[in-house]
């Protein structure tokens, strides 16, 4: 009987272990999808913005910082890229925003413009948990001070 009770007992915590492994596989099928679907969003969207950076004659010299930030959040983590960017004189902010609300329909992302007091205009990036690009414009005379 005793033989028998181990038996079972194995078979049960062989049972327990399978199922283990059965929930985390489900698990991380679920989550990697989800994770690859904001990568895949994150680099296509930097082309796309890239794209309409040079077809609007913005060159390397026009960009006077560009960085990453990462970002790590309870719900969300990844990385935010930032651009500022001296406009030539005689460009206006204001051309871009028709390209860049292109870019968010095809996206399905959000646009957000800010006008700050200094002069400069940023646009930003983003979806309901996350902010992938923000843009910012100085004018030609604001730049050239600082």
């Amino acid at each position: 009987m005793s033989h028998k009770v181990r038996k079972e007992s194995i078979l049960v915590k062989m049972y327990v272990i399978v199922l283990f492994f059965c929930g985390i596989e489900i698990w991380f099928s679920f989550i990697q999808p989800a994770h690859n679907q904001k990568i895949y969003t994150n680099a296509a969207l930097n082309r796309k913005i890239e794209s309409v950076l040079v077809e609007n004659g913005i060159v390397k010299n026009d960009i006077l910082s560009q960085y990453i930030r990462e970002r790590n959040k309870k719900t969300t983590a990844g990385n935010e890229f930032y651009k500022i960017i001296k406009l030539k004189s005689g460009k206006a902010a204001r051309t871009f925003e028709k390209s860049f609300r292109s870019v968010v329909r095809s996206m399905k992302v959000g646009l957000s413009r800010t006008d700050n007091a200094d002069g400069s205009v940023a646009y930003k990036f983003y979806s309901s948990d996350k902010n992938y690009f923000n843009v910012t414009f100085m004018s030609p005379k604001k730049s050239s001070k600082g």
